[in-house]
């Protein structure tokens, strides 16, 4: 069976023409008077360029520089018009003819050998790391001349583009299996190609995660600009819970605080110096804040429910020493699970909607991972992504998949049904159960490094993350008295700690002599954001199952099929094979996939029992 790859590029063409047409359907010609010129092929749009709204949408059917002819299919408005925009426009493009009756039109038969189906995306590089996926999105490459060099003069920003592969010249194009989802890159025309890469999402990380900052024009009296030293620095800012955080003083005082530029949900453990500080009063505004004192011992604090981020006030001023406290953004502890607060920072933080989301892996986390984590950030700038790692560092991985969905996985989960087969085929194999299909090669990757599957004989989970350690010259009292006002040398350590540590297994001094013996002695430390040490062994005994064992990985080779193609990270899929202890079958989680044009390339490890 001969697969097509089909490839539609959404973009904004931006020239113009001076031709008088009448609203309505049909074949229309239109001289081009400025701006690039028109692709053939394309579906276009034109628009009135006396502001009327009126527009006709159709199929280029010829073009050049000099000007175009469109068969139009669809309008809006009526009237004559003597001028007439290139707007919105959809380029397509085939490796092979395809033109069938069911389709938006014909697809150039222009795509290079080596210019579709690629780019890869792994989960977690050495089996064990966790956070933001690699990826690499590949490209789209055109035969190019010289005929399609203006093709670099469109705008593509934003704009839907996607891949497809369809069955034969002769298959509907209902029936086409869709590969890709996304938008593009600006393209780069040279003497034998355009060459359009693929724009990833996570790409859009890169930005500042704090979205505001400080003007830093005068801090007296009650000021929330802060004065010079702040000019220009992030506001700070709070997803989830975190235990240890200083918020920052705006004015020259030092006893009004900002947590975050948010609304948060609560606050508690106030500590000046390491002693306890009582909450004190909860204004409804900000101004009521500011105007209040509070009591001896107590901070006053503000939620940030008006828009205008959430505060603190304290008795003294930062020449009282280092105050601290814990707070928390989500207003239950469902919301402050760790699925819960990704997906928050998505849509409220980064601008995406809710069905861009996948809501299955999500509640999948959620049920299997419901534990409370957060982020905090200063007046030191973190990207998107740096947060997003943080929150999801040592539990669960995160990408945006070939559909345009964010999707998040944690590798711990147990081994579901498998959603394919992958086996050798004997010809047609018309015996094959459905859902088998054939692999190409399979390889054993070789066990040499921690990296590739060795078992650990102990895992350290890092939890509780203090964003503003204190060392001993902040703390007050003295160390060695029984009247410590810190609390006591339990205190002092959490306090001047990093982090906390959950260590599995719990005897023999975490480790486990049955795995030294067979294995050496090699730990795994993982590093998290979570908030309570129940939730952190947890993490700690269920990796402890999946790493204290050799687990093998593979790499598959197998044609790129719309059956395979579904085949994508995360997913869980078994291989039969008469090697390697695989003759019944063994289910194994997809951890990558490269994709090679006609082939993919499946990154495999034998999932958790």
């Amino acid at each position: 069976m001969t697969m097509i790859h089909l490839v539609e590029i959404g973009c904004y063409v931006g020239g113009t023409s001076g031709s008088s047409h009448a609203v309505g359907t049909g074949l229309k010609s239109f001289v081009q008077t400025a701006g690039p010129q028109a692709t053939t092929w394309m579906t276009l749009r034109v628009e009135a360029a006396d502001g009327s709204e009126a527009w006709m949408d159709g199929l280029v059917v010829d073009a050049s520089a000099a000007g175009f002819t469109l068969s139009v299919k669809a309008t809006g408005g009526g009237g004559v018009h003597a001028g007439w925009k290139l707007a919105a426009g959809t380029l397509r493009f085939a490796n092979e003819e395809y033109d069938h009756s069911s389709g938006p039109g014909p697809f150039e038969p222009i795509i290079a050998a080596d210019g579709y189906a690629m780019g890869s995306v792994t989960l977690h590089g050495d089996g064990r790391s966790f956070g933001a996926a690699d990826r690499e999105m590949g490209w789209v490459k055109i035969a190019n001349t010289g005929r399609l060099d203006h093709l670099r003069r469109y705008a593509y920003f934003g704009r839907l583009a996607r891949e497809l592969v369809v069955e034969g010249p002769t298959a509907a194009y209902s029936t086409a299996t869709v590969l890709r989802t996304g938008t593009v890159e600006q393209p780069v025309a040279n003497a034998e190609d355009v060459l359009f890469r693929w724009r990833g999402k996570l790409s859009d990380l890169d930005s500042r995660w704090q979205s505001s900052t400080y003007p830093g024009t005068g801090a007296g009296g009650m000021s929330t600009v802060g004065g010079e030293g702040l000019k220009d620095q992030p506001r700070p800012r709070l997803r989830g819970y975190r235990p240890q955080i200083e918020p920052v003083p705006t004015n020259n005082a030092g006893d009004l605080r900002q947590i975050s530029d948010r609304l948060i949900h609560g606050v508690a453990d106030g500590r000046n110096k390491g002693a306890p500080i009582a909450v004190g009063v909860k204004c409804s505004t900000l101004a009521a804040l500011q105007a209040a004192s509070p009591a001896s011992g107590t901070f006053n604090w503000y939620d940030g429910s008006g828009g205008d981020g959430a505060w603190c006030k304290t008795t003294f001023g930062s020449q009282g020493g280092v105050f601290t406290l814990a707070a928390w953004e989500g207003a239950t502890a469902a919301d402050r699970t760790l699925a819960q607060v990704w997906r928050r920072i998505l849509i409220e933080d980064c601008g995406y909607g809710s069905l861009d989301i996948s809501a299955a892996d999500v509640a999948a986390l959620d049920t299997a991972c419901p534990w409370e984590a957060g982020v905090w950030a200063g007046t030191s700038e973190k990207t998107k992504r740096e947060v997003l790692d943080d929150l999801c560092g040592g539990v669960a991985g995160y990408h945006d998949d070939d559909l345009g969905l964010w999707r998040i996985t944690y590798d711990g989960a147990a081994a579901g049904e498998p959603a394919l087969t992958f086996r050798r085929l004997t010809g047609i194999d018309e015996d094959a159960p459905l859902g088998h299909v054939p692999y190409t090669s399979l390889e054993l990757v070789v066990s040499g490094d921690d990296t590739r599957g060795l078992p650990v004989c102990g895992v350290d989970v890092t939890f509780a993350p203090r964003d503003r350690r204190l060392d001993a010259g902040d703390l007050a009292g003295d160390s060695t008295s029984a009247t410590d006002p810190v609390g006591g040398a339990d205190v002092r350590t959490q306090i001047t700690s990093e982090a906390l540590t959950a260590t599995w297994p719990t005897t023999g001094d975490g480790k486990d002599p049955a795995v030294i013996a067979l294995w050496g002695e090699r730990r795994l430390p993982i590093k998290t954001a979570l908030r309570y040490r129940a939730d952190a062994l947890a993490l700690a005994q269920r990796l402890f199952a999946v790493h204290s064992k050799l687990r093998d990985r593979f790499t598959l080779t197998a044609d790129l099929t719309p059956e395979t193609s579904i085949a994508r990270p995360g997913l869980d899929i078994a291989v039969q094979s008469t090697r390697y202890g695989l003759s019944d079958g063994k289910t194994l989680r997809v951890n990558g996939r490269e994709m090679e044009g006609r082939s993919m390339k499946l990154d495999l490890m034998e999932a958790p029992e």
